[in-house]
């Protein structure tokens, strides 16, 4: 009896502690979600762990393609996150850590390029509904920070894929040599994330 006691004791503590963060898992996706569909990354790095690298360097990443791309090639970028579509299908929580899976219907980019379009012919097929999309499947895991449910993990793109896009789009819309360049200098970026620079 004296053992149950501690234990179930410390049992509620570590449950009462995943039930009293401020957002649930769900809402904090939800919320990330919408900050980088929306290019806030300084929003969407408020709801990251301190315990991973990983997503911030991807978030880094996307800023800084962003900033060395022309305009012509941001448009389409941003563009293609505002197609972004997701919906949460489960959240599961397990003591201070939850899994949000998450079904996503995202820009089949590819299939929209190998027709030269211009950012505004983009747009009107996004406006119109007939952007060409693909479904993805991604799973983040969050754990509980200072009574706050954060991103520790996250399943899907990675920085390989949003840098080969930036690249392809790139040289289909800019040209080939363009393309190098902006290859050149998101390697040697990446290169410095992984020094630690």
């Amino acid at each position: 009896m004296r053992k149950t006691i501690p234990i179930l004791f410390i049992s509620i503590i570590v449950l009462t502690g995943a039930c009293y963060a401020k957002d649930s898992p769900k809402v904090v996706i939800e919320k990330y979600l919408d900050a980088v569909r929306n290019n806030n990354y300084d929003k969407a790095y408020s709801f990251i762990s301190k315990t991973d690298t990983t997503i911030i360097d991807w978030l880094e990443l996307i800023k800084y393609i962003k900033k060395i791309t022309p305009p012509k090639l941001t448009k389409v970028i941003d563009l293609a996150h505002r197609a972004v579509r997701q919906e949460i299908v489960s959240t599961s929580v397990g003591g201070n850590t939850a899994i949000v899976k998450i079904h996503s219907r995202i820009p089949d980019m590819e299939e929209t390029l190998k027709v030269p379009l211009n950012p505004e012919d983009i747009k009107s097929l996004l406006d119109r509904g007939e952007l060409p999309m693909k479904e993805r499947l991604g799973e983040c895991t969050l754990v509980v920070e200072d009574d706050t449910w954060k991103i520790s993990m996250v399943k899907g793109i990675s920085s390989d894929q949003a840098a080969e896009l930036a690249t392809d789009f790139a040289e289909l819309i800019l040209g080939k040599d363009e393309a190098k360049r902006i290859s050149r200098e998101i390697s040697e970026f990446v290169k410095k994330q992984e020094k630690g620079v």
